[in-house]
């Protein structure tokens, strides 16, 4: 097979990702586990991967590394409508229907590259960022076992015809510009944009008035895991 390297963060969905690409490629997997803040080490264009696949990353990978490798894929966690940054937070504000996973081929620019695989489910009535982001792990997780099944056999993985982003990436910026909510907003859209960006252990929708912060009520507790 050569040499196939897994990038992740260190959650948990990520070491179950992690111990299933080792049950799969065994002693030719390659594990990097890395935090939200590190950056992508001088050397790493130096171990020249075969097969790279990426898992909740957060890193951005280079073209000229992307160029070495004979396949690169990521694993978003959002459906082709939500690519980007805040992609549970948006498709509940704009009241998706439908929300899922893709896995598709790695760009320079995230979030851009041809579409292999995509599931979608039906959006609930009382969702909320939690439990999207909960369901939504459950699906990708299922399908990234299938995917790396299917390289482990030598499976060639193709674009699947007729699903593309829909829109540009979501920026960092547009999801904080999302939390902040201002008198003249109507109840609705104030309602809306905290449901969107309510979750554990983040700050949630606030209001800055005569130069103090009111934020809204975030559950006090460790995040579904």
């Amino acid at each position: 097979m050569g040499d196939i390297f897994l990038i992740t963060k260190r959650d948990e969905w990520c070491l179950r990702a992690g111990r299933l690409a080792q049950m799969i490629f065994g002693g030719e997997c390659h594990w990097i586990k890395v935090g939200r803040d590190e950056r992508i080490p001088d050397d790493f264009s130096l171990r020249n991967p075969r097969i790279l696949i990426s898992f909740l990353s957060p890193w951005i990978i280079p073209e000229y590394i992307l160029d070495k490798c004979e396949l690169a894929i990521n694993f978003h966690p959002g459906s082709a409508s939500y690519p980007g940054f805040g992609c549970y937070n948006f498709a509940l504000y704009e009241e998706a229907d439908t929300y899922g996973a893709v896995c598709h081929v790695m760009n320079e620019k995230v979030d851009t590259g041809s579409i292999i695989e995509q599931r979608t489910f039906p959006v609930l009535s009382n969702e909320t960022v939690e439990t999207l982001k909960y369901r939504t792990m459950i699906v990708m997780t299922a399908m990234y076992l299938d995917v790396l099944s299917s390289i482990r056999v030598g499976k060639e993985l193709k674009p699947q015809a007729g699903i593309n982003w829909s829109r540009k990436p979501f920026t960092k910026k547009e999801l904080n510009d999302l939390c902040v909510v201002t008198p003249d907003m109507t109840d609705e859209e104030i309602r809306k944009r905290v449901r969107a960006t309510t979750y554990p252990g983040f700050p949630g929708a606030s209001i800055s008035l005569a130069g103090i912060t009111f934020s809204s009520l975030v559950p006090d507790r460790e995040p579904l895991a």
